[in-house]
């Protein structure tokens, strides 16, 4: 069975990739009260796969790296046209973005943090993340549809 690749949904998969990327670099969290303006790329990952909030100096050790490669992953799945590895990169963007949210939220004040909190970095991954999922799907379809 042949597939054929669409453009435009490759496109807006790129696009989806770069904006994740963009994300994992820019600051996610707005300063309220006891909690810190912060960004993602400041956060160790051993400290979220414990769920302990540790601060990191390196970027490569950080839980930002991860969306990084997330979105650089969007990226060159849209560039091949995979739905799989987009949808995938994709999934671990959103996934990576919820947990760091969440353990943010819990370390400092789960009452105190709205949607209003979240700034540029937490929406392009979250946006990227959400608008890739569905261009992954339309990524790519048999020639007899």
């Amino acid at each position: 069975m042949r597939t054929l690749r669409h453009a435009g949904a490759a496109v807006i998969v790129e696009l989806c990739g770069v904006a994740i990327a963009v994300g994992a670099l820019l600051t996610w969290i707005d300063a309220r009260g006891s909690r810190p303006r912060s960004g993602i790329s400041h956060t160790s990952v051993a400290g979220v796969l414990h769920w302990s909030y540790r601060t990191v100096a390196a970027f490569p050790r950080s839980f930002g790296m991860i969306v990084l490669v997330a979105g650089i992953g969007v990226l060159i799945a849209g560039l091949i046209g995979s739905r799989f590895l987009a949808g995938l990169f994709c999934l671990i963007a959103l996934a990576a973005a919820g947990v760091w949210i969440g353990l943010n939220a819990t370390h400092f004040s789960p009452i105190d943090m709205t949607y209003k909190d979240l700034q540029a970095g937490a929406w392009l991954t979250i946006g990227g993340g959400v608008v890739g999922q569905i261009g992954a799907t339309l990524l790519r379809r048999s020639a007899r549809q």
